[in-house]
């Protein structure tokens, strides 16, 4: 059974039916300047699929090279192993290596440069819990005419939360939005993010029909968004204009640099202080109640849902991530000690431990 999707980005223009009609290459030999890496760097496994029974991970397999030569894909194959033992070895051919946009990923920083020339999208999926305790993924390409191998282990690991969060809004909700996983956020720090919406308490998602656009018709537009955990405030931004029209995400409302769109809007970063970070977006204009350096409780009100940044309604963005900064971080995966379904399609009832009632 296939357990995997993947993809390739051939950088340059070269393309893979143009390769195909080349001369055949020579034996591939390894290269000490080349080497086979994952992005994020640290790749965790996590429940993807709970009736199937499976776990999964999406990441970036990425070849680093000091030349920004492009490189065309052979062959990659990816080995399981248990205790060391082969468990099972699947191998994938050049034709199904397809070619896809690789944006979201950096430049490499440091002299001399690092180029990524060659990515693959790896979508792995194993029962769950895991059997395999490592992959290792052999990858074959071609560059300048040379075939070459590189090759890396993966561990299979599950995070291990330290914090333990409250889901940041009280009340019923709807999970509207989970992660890559879910085919949701596919960025590096938003990987296990979460979008939810407020409902009433008959989980209705407006409180009057008409007009349907309006934010403020939307049940959970103004409800109080809380710490989910104690810790210091590293970022908060309360100055973003909210979205007038539910529905429609306009890029006239983004701020600049996100002009293509990942606008948070006004957010708030909690650092609980064991390097777990909390990452709460979309508030609405003004009603953010923290400043940078305050200290919060778990459950302490830190501003209002709202609809500001690149959003199609009033909701909340929650993620989990490894530093202060989002757009440097990697994403954790994330539970709640008071929602437990995570998938989009999820109705919920949040509610406060007893000490707090």
């Amino acid at each position: 059974m296939n357990t995997y999707k993947l993809s390739a980005l051939v950088m340059a223009g070269l393309t893979m039916s143009a390769f195909r009609g080349a001369s055949e290459p020579a034996p591939a030999t390894s290269s000490a300047s080349l080497n086979l890496t994952t992005y994020p760097e640290r790749v965790y496994f996590s429940t993807s699929n709970e009736k199937e029974k499976l776990s999964g991970s999406i990441f970036f397999l990425v070849v680093q090279s000091p030349r920004p030569a492009p490189l065309v894909p052979m062959s990659l194959s990816l080995t399981y192993r248990a205790k060391g033992q082969i468990i099972r070895t699947d191998s994938i051919q050049a034709p199904l290596l397809e070619p896809i946009a690789v944006s979201v990923l950096p430049p490499l920083a440091g002299s001399p440069p690092m180029y990524r020339p060659l990515a693959l999208r790896l979508h792995l999926s194993l029962q769950d819990p895991p059997v395999a305790d490592s992959v290792e993924a052999r990858l074959s390409f071609v560059e300048n005419g040379q075939e070459r191998l590189a090759s890396t282990t993966i561990p299979v690991v599950r995070y291990e939360q330290r914090t333990q969060l409250l889901f940041p809004f009280l009340g019923n909700g709807m999970i509207s939005s989970a992660g890559a996983l879910h085919s949701g956020h596919r960025n590096r720090s938003g990987l296990y993010a979460i979008d939810a919406l407020g409902l009433t308490a008959n989980y209705g998602p407006m409180v009057q029909a008409q007009p349907e656009d309006d934010p403020a018709n939307h049940a959970g537009w103004g409800r109080p968004i809380i710490a989910p955990a104690a810790g210091t405030i590293v970022v908060a931004r309360n100055d973003h204009v909210d979205q007038p029209v539910a529905g429609n995400s306009d890029p006239s409302y983004f701020l600049p640099r996100y002009k293509d769109g990942g606008d948070p809007g006004n957010l708030v970063v909690i650092d609980h202080g064991n390097g777990e970070f909390s990452m709460i977006a979309h508030m609405r204009k003004g009603s953010v109640k923290v400043t940078t350096g305050d200290h919060v409780v778990q459950g302490q009100t830190i501003g209002l849902l709202g609809n500001s940044g690149d959003t199609s309604g009033p909701h909340v963005h929650y993620q989990l991530q490894s530093g202060p900064d989002w757009e440097k971080s990697d994403g954790l995966p994330v539970r709640f000690s008071n929602v437990q379904r995570l998938t989009p399609g999820s109705y919920f009832r949040a509610t406060a431990p007893a000490a707090q009632k």
